[in-house]
């Protein structure tokens, strides 16, 4: 039991700090648990209620891990949220700069009329260099308001996903069971990335036919869905932000992910169920390559004519199988 409930208090601690941290913070722990429990106890063997008296007196986990942060103060994110959240900012903000410093050049210059325009505030032209980091700025300001509407929300509403119980601490997961920030963050840099190059630069998706870049998105069919698009990524991250807190599958990972598949689902229908979403001229000079694929018959036709239900079933197809993922894995947790 001693060893038990006390591995579970070092793995609740260290869990959301810092991976350099991490070892250190749990030798240390071990050392004073163990002279604490020695020292309340002496030579008798310690009972359950004595360790949990000791723990009592170290503090929640959530504490403690804030003290080895130096982030015991309370804000608009505080507890477990406020130490993912920087996990989340430190890691996704660098890589979404990086992207959107590839993104935005190309995004200018195969658009078109916008790699062409200039604009002027008074007597300053504000030149084409400048436009592209007033536009990464923007973007990069948008990722941190979503990502701390996001964290803000879970803290108002007081989504409690540790449990009500000071001693109800997690178990610690079979390696197999047990979510590594490192996908959960690639996760949310994903959604960021693909939001960002389908809402905000959807002609650089297309094709080079006979040196003219042409793309295969209508960009302001694809802009006027700007909602359903926001939507979809903010259920994603949403996922990947509670995969990070959770640390591990289980059964409310699973029903998060459940119903944020289903919400997902229909964001994916109502963006590419929309026929006119597809570029016609895409669709013109596509026809012209319709002799090389006459083998394919009509499978190439439907292909041509109904691109947008081809990626709506693919993305269909991938979230459900990602949702499947999370729950067959919950179940597997919950049975060991």
């Amino acid at each position: 039991m001693e060893n038990n409930l006390k591995n579970r208090y070092i793995y609740a601690v260290t869990r959301h700090l810092p991976a350099k941290m991490q070892q250190d913070i749990e030798k240390e722990l071990d050392s004073l648990i163990s002279d604490m429990i020695e020292e309340r106890c002496s030579n008798n063997a310690p009972t359950e209620q004595d360790i949990k008296n000791v723990l009592a007196e170290l503090g929640t986990p959530e504490e403690l891990a804030l003290k080895y942060c130096g982030s015991e103060h309370k804000a608009l994110i505080s507890g477990t949220y406020f130490l993912v959240y920087k996990r989340v900012l430190s890691v996704v903000l660098p890589i979404v700069a990086a992207v959107l410093a590839i993104l935005t050049p190309l995004g200018f210059f195969i658009g078109g009329e916008s790699a062409q325009t200039s604009i002027i505030i008074g007597a300053i032209d504000i030149s084409l260099p400048l436009m592209m980091i007033a536009t990464n700025i923007g973007a990069l300001i948008q990722t941190f308001a979503a990502i701390t509407i996001i964290f803000a929300v879970m803290e108002y509403k007081k989504v409690n996903l540790q449990g009500s119980d000071f001693y109800d601490l997690p178990e610690i997961p079979e390696a197999r069971l047990k979510i590594s920030p490192f996908w959960p963050i690639f996760g949310i840099v994903l959604s960021i990335s693909l939001t960002a190059l389908f809402l905000g630069f959807p002609q650089i998706i297309g094709a080079s036919i006979n040196f003219n870049w042409i793309p295969a998105f209508d960009t302001q069919i694809v802009r006027g869905l700007w909602l359903p698009i926001l939507l979809w990524a903010i259920l994603e991250i949403g996922v990947e932000i509670v995969k990070l807190i959770e640390g591990r599958y289980t059964m409310r990972l699973a029903v998060v992910a459940v119903i944020s598949g289903i919400l997902s689902a229909v964001c994916a229908v109502v963006i590419f169920g929309n026929n006119e979403i597809m570029n016609l001229q895409f669709f013109v000079q596509m026809e012209h390559y319709h002799m090389y694929f006459e083998a394919l018959g009509g499978l190439f036709d439907n292909i041509i004519m109904r691109p947008n239900l081809v990626i709506m079933c693919i993305m269909l197809a991938i979230i459900f199988f990602e949702t499947l993922d999370v729950v067959v894995k919950a179940f597997q947790s919950q049975r060991s």
